[in-house]
């Protein structure tokens, strides 16, 4: 999108032939810069028949051209007072070899070199002109500033307008693009209004206000004096190239960078802060803004602090053996290790749509050649960097046109709980796929957080349909909890009087596991076709089985975990979780 200032060095011939050739290409194509060019040529030729060619005429010209992009009253003053001093000192040097009196006018038309009432009846046409201007022309800035050239909605992919707002629906997340490769991420009930901001507003480059709303984003290098502007109710957000989440609360406004550096801008602060790749800041209303490091990372450590997967075990907690069948009945464990590696998408990747049931329910981009073979069964867990919010998928193909198909869909919070209150198809028991996954380098770097297991049907209460087995707290959506067998749902630990040292040393993998499984313990999450998993994100290690058929053994029912008792209640056995910025509980 052409700038005033393009057009205005269009017309004046400042500019070199390549840039002329690209502003006439640009004007050829798009008919309302065209429009732009014909009020730019009528604002100019009415300035110049008003006011003449003359130097002092000029800024005379400027300052209204500078009204009129709509620059702030207070720059126009210094600029006019700079012309004024000027000009007077111009004035004295005559009147200092002329007697002739010096009124008003008489000193105006000294300096446009025309008759006292040629100025006047030119002030009057400029005023009646500028009358005219704002009454039937198009907001100059409005027109000036670098629109999206691709929005994804539920309704279809769409070319905004610069002033026109872009609203997510209140459960689709929507995708927009700018020429240049910069994708901002909505997520629902996000709205953005494409409009200048800052103050003085800004002509050209990219601009809009976060109305309400979250998203993410992914700024390719903006050129040099134009940065991306992001106006929120409670701050000013300056960016020049680098991804990072924006939230916009009631009261607040929170940043959270991933690569780059952005500055942050709040209502009380005297200078903008500067916030880094794994930085967080807040402005608010009421103080100045905060900033510091991020607490963990949500992709690598999700969910609140407060979540089942983070809490600790506590001093309170009560044990009792596992009931039924022993895990080892049919032998060693053996292939214990099984991957629910999440999907990990870039910005920069091909914009996907999720359709279900003949519905877009959410896009993201992704890379199709990241994906395992299409229609499987087993449930997909998708994540967007510079996103936070995982998509959830159970029963997924791939489209011909490279969309996703899916029986079912769930949005989870990285910042929430973890835990849905209802069972879904792509939850089937409300648990999230991404709770308790044992990370790549956890074993060698310490895991502080609970861990997820399945266990074969057998070993499992409730209706022997393999859909509906018992569950208790904090799992739902299946059959009522039974005592006599294991539930869905349950948290398994090694008891506190275990002295996990001395049976594993005090270092290396079998410790780390063992002090996790002690400290926070391990959620039975679903069915598996073996007698005892673990859950990962892909991490393996050669020692698995024989370290499992170890450790299983000792694991007992943590009998009072409950939502008035988690994890035991009592002293927490480790320290809980960082807090995540604007996490839920």
């Amino acid at each position: 999108m052409l700038s005033e200032q393009d057009l205005i060095a269009y017309l004046e011939n400042t500019l070199s032939p390549a840039v002329r050739q690209r502003i006439e290409s640009e004007l050829e194509r798009d008919p309302q810069q065209r429009r732009q060019l014909v009020h730019q040529i009528q604002l100019d030729t009415a300035l110049r028949a008003l006011l003449g060619e003359s130097t002092s005429n000029e800024r005379v010209k400027q300052s209204v051209l500078a009204i009129v992009r709509g620059e702030s009253e207070e720059a126009i003053k210094r600029q006019v007072l700079a012309d004024t001093t000027s000009t007077a000192r111009s004035s004295r040097r005559e009147e200092a070899h002329t007697t002739h009196p010096s009124s008003i006018l008489h000193r105006l038309s000294s300096i446009f070199r025309r008759p006292a009432w040629t100025f006047t009846l030119a002030a009057a046409c400029v005023a009646i002109f500028l009358g005219v201007w704002f009454a039937t022309c198009p907001a100059p800035l409005a027109l000036a500033i670098e629109t999206p050239t691709e929005v994804a909605l539920a309704s279809g992919v769409g070319t905004p307008k610069p002033g026109d707002t872009i609203r997510a629906d209140v459960s689709i997340s929507t995708t927009v693009k700018f020429a240049d490769g910069t994708v901002l991420h909505l997520e629902p009930g996000t709205e953005i209004s494409l409009q200048p901001v800052g103050n003085p507003p800004r002509a050209g480059g990219k601009q809009f206000k976060l109305v309400r709303g979250s998203l993410a984003a992914d700024v390719a290098k903006q050129p040099e004096g134009l940065p991306l502007l992001i106006e929120t109710p409670h701050a000013l957000v300056t960016v020049v190239g680098t991804e990072f989440d924006l939230t916009v609360d009631t009261n607040q406004t929170e940043l959270e960078v991933a690569h780059g550096l952005v500055k942050m801008s709040g209502v009380n602060d005297a200078q903008p802060v500067s916030v880094a790749a794994g930085e967080f800041a807040v402005a608010s209303p009421r103080t100045t803004t905060r900033y510091g490091r991020l607490a963990r990372n949500p992709y690598l450590w999700p969910f609140s602090s407060a979540s089942i997967w983070n809490r600790p075990l506590g001093s309170s907690a009560k044990f009792s053996p596992v009931p039924g069948k022993s895990f080892f009945a049919d032998g060693p464990l053996a292939d214990v290790l099984r991957s629910r590696r999440p999907f990990l998408g870039s910005p920069t990747d091909p914009l996907r749509r999720i359709w279900v049931n003949g519905e877009i329910r959410a896009d993201l981009c992704l890379a199709v050649a990241n994906l395992p073979d299409a229609n499987i069964s087993d449930s997909w867990v998708l994540l967007q960097r510079g996103r936070r919010h995982a998509l959830e998928l159970h029963g997924v193909s791939v489209r011909a046109d490279g969309d996703l198909d899916a029986q079912s869909l769930a949005r989870t919070d990285l910042a929430g709980p973890g835990v849905d209150e209802s069972a879904s198809d792509a939850k089937p028991f409300g648990l999230s796929n991404l709770g308790g996954l044992l990370r790549t380098g956890e074993l060698e770097n310490g895991i502080r957080h609970a861990l997820a297991s399945r266990v074969n049907r057998q070993r499992l209460g409730g209706r022997n349909d393999f859909q509906t087995p018992s569950t208790t707290w904090p799992a739902t959506g299946g059959d009522a909890s039974s005592g006599d067998f294991l539930n869905v749902g349950t948290l398994l630990a090694i008891p506190s009087d275990v002295d996990i040292a001395a049976k594993f040393g005090t270092n290396g993998p079998a410790y780390e596991l063992a002090r996790a499984m002690q400290d926070y313990g391990v959620y039975v999450t679903g069915v598996a076709p073996a007698p005892f998993v673990l859950l990962t994100d892909d991490a393996r290690w050669a020692e698995a089985d024989e370290l499992l058929t170890r450790l299983v053994p000792l694991l007992q029912i943590v009998t009072n975990n409950s939502p008035a008792t988690p994890a035991g209640g009592g002293t927490p056995r480790r320290e809980t979780a960082p807090a995540l910025t604007g996490e839920s509980k």
